[in-house]
């Protein structure tokens, strides 16, 4: 009888020591690994992380930490290349890898065809043009935390790069030449925006950039037949972007 009081008592002293405790105490008492946020609309103050750690944990739980994607747009030449040669429609994909919330780096390979009207003797020559850009680069994403709701659902970023631009031109009318392809090298800046439009795992985009490209033949004159800098020119590129979030 007297051990089954003794055990009664124990038993309703720990209810009261459990009862009494405060909630953050039992929340700790259960650990602060962090299992990952289910809810979107959760609390995180939940868990014993730094603001930034906390916003970086978020991110890659509900946001977006590796995303591939295809680009379709318009590409265009500058300069003396611009005024002999045609808009051409450009297509491509890329891969976005993000190192925190703010960083990511890209890689991508684009293609373009276009025609080019060179006039050599009195005498159109038609010139079948591809171009295939694959380049690397580095975004940066605006915090967008203080801003208005417009300018935080378009996710601005910044992106800067370069890689190597690989050109070919088939003679299709005009003047008997063989084919002709480069490497060249060229660097770009730019800037363009995504909008989530499904549950954070798929954004459409538009992305904008010029791209100053080192071509091989940018001073050539065919022997004085074309005016100088009729060859040269950098790119310019319009696109429209949709990517998928992992």
């Amino acid at each position: 009888m007297l051990r089954e009081r003794c055990f009664l008592i124990l038993m309703a002293a720990f209810v009261m020591f459990e009862v009494s405790l405060p909630s953050h105490l039992k929340a700790e008492s259960q650990g602060n690994d962090y299992k990952g946020i289910t809810d979107p609309f959760g609390d995180p103050s939940n868990y014993e992380f730094s603001e930034d750690e906390r916003e970086d944990k978020e991110f890659f739980h509900l946001g977006r930490y590796l995303m591939l994607g295809v680009d379709f747009g318009l590409g265009l030449y500058t300069g003396g290349l611009g005024k002999i040669t045609t808009p051409g429609l450009m297509v491509g994909a890329k891969l976005v890898y993000f190192f925190d919330k703010s960083i990511a780096f890209e890689g991508a390979i684009h293609y373009t065809r276009q025609t080019k009207t060179l006039l050599l003797n009195s005498q159109d020559n038609i010139i079948d043009t591809t171009l295939v850009p694959i380049t690397g680069a580095f975004r940066y994403y605006f915090d967008t935390k203080s801003a208005p709701k417009a300018i935080a659902l378009a996710n601005p970023y910044l992106v800067a790069g370069g890689g190597v631009y690989m050109r070919s031109e088939v003679v299709v009318a005009g003047v008997d030449a063989d084919p002709a392809s480069s490497n060249s090298f060229g660097g770009f800046i730019g800037g363009g925006s995504e909008f989530n439009i499904y549950r954070k795992h798929i954004y459409l985009g538009i992305d904008l950039r010029y791209h100053f490209v080192f071509f091989n033949d940018e001073e050539e004159t065919f022997g004085g037949l074309v005016e100088p800098g009729t060859n040269a020119g950098d790119y310019f590129t319009t696109l429209i972007t949709l990517t998928f979030n992992f």
